[in-house]
């Protein structure tokens, strides 16, 4: 059966080494007997002496029990720990998570899956601050959410909406989601701890309700042709005088051509028209002629305009979302309408800048026309100005920014200057960059768990360096050019603002911690002194900058009110002291009086809506009035004690409809004195 080597010359077989196979590995694929030399006379015989090896056998290492049995143990002991550090939470769930992930678990305690997913973390954790009541006084499920901001709303309804927090929830309202950075959540706070603002507000209430507003009747816009065309063109002047510095996403050249020529009819750029116009109107100080501009832009940017996606459309959905719905109180109209100008956008691949193009346009003009270098440069404007547009709105929201702008998978390069004083590029890329801090810290804020003291510290710095290296002409007025003023002064208010949102959002955390303003630390204190001060320097610049113009006041007017929150907090702050500062009291309240003479003097040029002014003097007022009727400072007692109260989701009773709430003429009269 085998082969027989003996005719053949037998080598002298030297010794196996130990340990390593009887047969060598070419025997052993051949299926041949063996003699274990080397080589092996198999080998030889085959002419492969060189390819006669001898494996190493494998060590088995067999298991002792008792190794077995400690290694269990161990496993054990550490399965042990990790369920008591995360109960509730499979292993398989932290793998692949960083430290600071799993130390965020550590702190905020186990989230299980289905809850996450069925109730969004609905936690009853105190440590989750989130101002949207997940139930409210009748029980009703956060599930339940919803609001109407439809135009045929009547006026009454159209003065508030849920952002502002001038109508706060009822058992007729019903609140959108929102967090600890909204305005809500620190008139809550207020409404809290000084019952009289909130209680004797609503007795008044229900007189100023019936109180409709009265808007001047409505210009028919049939008439003659050239008074209509010339109206028009007033509008378009205003809108790129007024509105176009804030968001230059339009190429004012091509505009001006495309409407003097009157030939294009496509829905698209009839859209955007209509909204140039609307927003110009607005600009010129008209009070009722937007509303018919609108109707026009409402028949072009209906559901068919999202079949035929172009740069027009998705510029007049920017103009839409981004300024007129605000200037509407629909809020959340502009937001849902944003969100599907983002859509769009990343359709038409406004999000990646091409290969083919070159990185500037000064680069681009070498190769192409200067045509093509203004469509390249106009489309990355347009999508920073949704970008903008789209930061600008969720400042206070506390609502996840739903990938707004991710490194990983948009490119687009930053407006580039055509010409050494391009200032519009240079306001929106100033924009731009501003926009990218906040849209890190709304989705820090946006996170489970507190931002801490360190980490809004962080935010700070980095804001206020990026205000620093901004160009002299957008930090100081002086040889600023004339359309950059309203800009410059909307990116000043923006940037005190989201300061004031930083640190007036810890000031709530530490409301939240139950601790005494006695008990609070060092590094606290500074906090509540900060806040202070950026919004006494908010109210401070509103006053010494702000231009009489519907557009700015608009503006001015709502962070302005904002910036009122800190001071009448910190009035409540330093009562809750056994020892108030006087100054501190003294400097809230000089700041709150500059703010309503600010309000004074803008009412000319605000909305009929606007009622910011009137709720900021009877707050004002009646924390004032509170104290001196009592002979001691506000919120001595313990009830209304800022740093020792907690409200779950600060969410507590029946709120104010301020949709209805101070329309009396007489009493506006008697806080707008006639000039």
């Amino acid at each position: 059966m085998f082969h027989n080597f003996s005719s053949h010359k037998k080598t002298s077989p030297s010794p196996a080494p130990a340990r390593l196979n009887k047969s060598c590995s070419e025997c052993t694929r051949r299926k041949v007997k063996c003699d274990g030399g080397h080589p092996c006379s198999s080998c030889t015989y085959y002419k492969v002496a060189h390819l006669c090896s001898y494996r190493q056998r494998n060590k088995r290492n067999a298991v002792s029990r008792s190794t077995l049995d400690e290694v269990s143990e161990k496993l054990k002991s550490r399965n042990a720990i990790l369920e008591l550090l995360f109960p509730g939470t499979a292993v398989d769930e932290l793998v692949g998570k960083n430290r600071h992930e799993l130390l965020e678990i550590l702190r905020l305690g186990p989230v299980s899956s289905s809850a996450a997913d069925e109730a969004g973390y609905a936690s009853d954790d105190p440590e989750v601050t989130d101002d949207s009541a997940q139930i409210s006084e009748d029980e009703e499920p956060a599930a339940d959410r919803q609001w109407d901001e439809s135009s045929h709303q009547p006026p009454v309804l159209q003065v508030a909406d849920d952002i502002n927090a001038i109508n706060l929830a009822t058992e007729r309202h019903r609140r959108s989601y929102l967090g600890v950075t909204s305005i809500s959540a620190v008139l809550r706070s207020i409404f809290r701890l000084c019952p009289s603002a909130k209680h004797g507000v609503a007795e008044q209430a229900k007189r100023w309700s019936e109180t409709p507003i009265q808007l001047p009747p409505e210009p028919s816009l049939i008439g003659d042709l050239s008074t209509h065309l010339l109206k028009e063109q007033r509008c378009i002047d205003f809108y790129f005088e007024h509105v176009h510095p804030i968001v230059p996403m339009l190429d004012e050249e091509d505009f001006r051509n495309s409407y003097s020529l009157g030939q294009r009819r496509d829905p698209g750029w009839l859209g955007l028209l209509n909204m140039v116009i609307t927003m110009g109107s607005i600009a010129s100080g008209s009070d009722v002629l937007h509303e018919q501009y609108y109707e026009q832009a409402r028949t072009f940017l209906d559901f068919d305009s999202f079949g035929a996606g172009n740069l027009e459309s998705l510029q007049a959905l920017c103009l839409l979302g981004g300024l007129y719905l605000h200037y509407r109180n629909a809020p959340n109209m502009a937001y849902a309408v944003l969100g599907a100008a983002h859509r769009v956008a990343i359709a038409l691949g406004l999000h990646r800048e091409s290969r083919r193009r070159n990185n500037t346009a000064a680069e681009a003009r070498e190769d192409t026309t200067a045509a093509k270098v203004s469509r390249i440069e106009t489309r990355r404007r347009t999508w920073w100005s949704l970008f903008c547009f789209d930061t600008w709105a969720s400042m206070t929201l506390g609502r996840p920014t739903c990938g707004r702008w991710e490194t990983a998978t948009m490119d687009t390069l930053l407006p580039s200057l055509v010409t050494e004083d391009d200032y519009m590029a240079m306001s929106l890329r100033a924009s731009v960059q501003f926009c990218l801090i906040c849209n890190r810290i709304q989705h820090r804020f946006a996170q489970f768990g507190r931002l801490t003291i360190s980490e809004a510290l962080v935010f700070d710095q980095e804001l206020l360096a990026w205000f620093n290296s901004l160009p002299s002409v957008l930090q100081s007025p002086t040889n600023a050019p004339p359309r950059l003023t309203i800009a410059r002064e909307f990116m000043r208010n923006r940037y005190l603002n989201i300061r004031v949102i930083l640190m007036r959002s810890l000031i709530l955390y530490l409301a939240y911690g139950r601790a005494q303003k006695s008990q609070l630390t060092s590094e606290e204190l500074q906090i509540v002194d900060n806040c202070q001060t950026l919004a006494g320097e908010a109210v401070d610049c509103i006053a010494l900058y702000w231009t009489p113009n519907r557009v700015h006041v608009w503006n001015a007017a709502w962070y302005l009110f904002q910036a009122c929150m800190v001071p009448l907090l910190c009035i409540i702050i330093e009562g809750s002291r056994p020892d108030p500062n006087a100054d501190s009291l003294n400097s809230a309240r000089a700041s709150l009086v500059k703010a309503l003479e600010v309000f004074t003097k803008m009412k000319p040029w605000m909305r009929y809506s606007d009622r910011g002014p009137d709720i900021v003097a009877a707050i004002f007022e009646a924390i004032i009035g509170e104290a001196e009727a009592a002979g001691r400072t506000p919120s001595q007692d313990s009830d209304s004690n800022f740093f020792g109260w907690y409200d779950e989701q600060l969410t507590f009773g029946t709120e104010l409809d301020w949709g209805s709430f101070l329309m009396d003429d007489d009493f506006q009269g008697a806080i707008f004195p006639t000039q």
